[in-house]
Parts: structure tokens; sequence; C-alpha cells
């Protein structure tokens, strides 16, 4: 059965109207996506041998908001959280995790000379055996805007193109 034509008219003319209000309600309203920032990451303390090491990365906001809550891995394993965390603020975090069978203890501290200028120190304790205590600490630098051709998570060496995604996994192409 169909729709007699006055009918169908108003509809399509209601639907304009409708497209119409939402344009214009999203003209006016506030975009707060903030753009990715380049930040250098800079290990300047490693039970592990690799302190020195630096890499610049392209991160939006959740990306570095991620960079104080440290996740670690033993054997390639992550260490899976185990119980409630002793301490759990801005500044610290004291939780026990397991990996592998084995249960270590974790202890975060998270030190600002401002907000784009700040170290993350982690101490990963195993708790059955003596010894083998895992300790990093990172320095964080915001730098400015990422440099063109880079998007978020794009990670490389600084000066450098990015050679790697963070959110994808993704290996990119370096062109020599």
């Amino acid at each position: 059965m169909s729709l007699p034509t006055t009918t169908r008219r108003l509809a399509a003319l209601a639907l304009v109207l409708t497209l119409t209000a939402c344009e214009r309600e999203v003209a006016r309203t506030q975009v707060n996506f903030a753009p990715p920032a380049l930040w250098r990451v800079s290990v300047v303390e490693d039970s592990g041998g690799k302190g020195g090491a630096v890499i610049d990365i392209c991160a939006n906001p959740e990306l570095a908001a991620s960079f104080t809550r440290v996740e670690p891995r033993v054997d390639g394993l992550p260490c899976l959280p185990v119980g409630k965390p002793a301490e759990d603020t801005a500044q610290e975090r004291i939780t026990r995790c397991e990996a592998g069978g084995s249960r270590y203890g974790l202890y975060v501290t998270t030190t600002r000379r401002t907000p784009d200028d700040f170290t993350v120190r982690f101490a990963l304790q195993p708790l059955q055996d003596p010894g083998g205590k895992i300790v990093q600490a990172r320095r964080y630098q915001r730098l400015g805007a990422c440099p063109t051709g880079w998007a978020a998570g794009d990670q490389g060496a600084p000066g450098g193109r990015p050679t790697s995604n963070l959110l994808s996994g993704a290996r990119l192409a370096v062109a020599r």
C-alpha cells in the first residue's frame, strides 16, 4: 500500500528539518577531543641494564594517562593483580600480582615535576624466592605537538620516523 503523495512529501520535509536541526546542534556542540602530543620516554634506572634507552611516543590523552599505570610482565606473561591493593593513589600503588604460578609484590611511585614532566618508578619483587627484584624508572616529558605524519600510538627514536604503533601493535614501514 503506498502513501499519498502529500504524506510522502511531508515525511521527507520532516526528515530534512530533523537532519538540519541535528547539523546545527553538532556545529554548536564544543568538541573536547585533545590532539595527541609527542612525549619523550627515557629509562633513567633499570636493574636489567637498559638504562639510557629513549623513545618518542605520539600519545592521545588516554594513552598518556596510562603512563603511570605499570602492568609488568614476567617471562612474557602478564603479572595479574591478586587481592586488593594495599595502597592505590596518584603517587603510589602497592599491590600483589601473579605470573606463571609465582606471586610478586609491585611497588609503583610517581613523582611529578609538572603535569608534563614526571617519573614513574616501579619495583617487582618475587614473594616466594629471595632476590630477583626488578626495578625500573622512566621519565616522561611532553615535548609538544606530534610531528607531521605521526598518529596516536606511533613510537620511534627521537628525531626519527615512527617504527611501530602501541595502540595497534603494528610495525610501521620505515623509509631509508
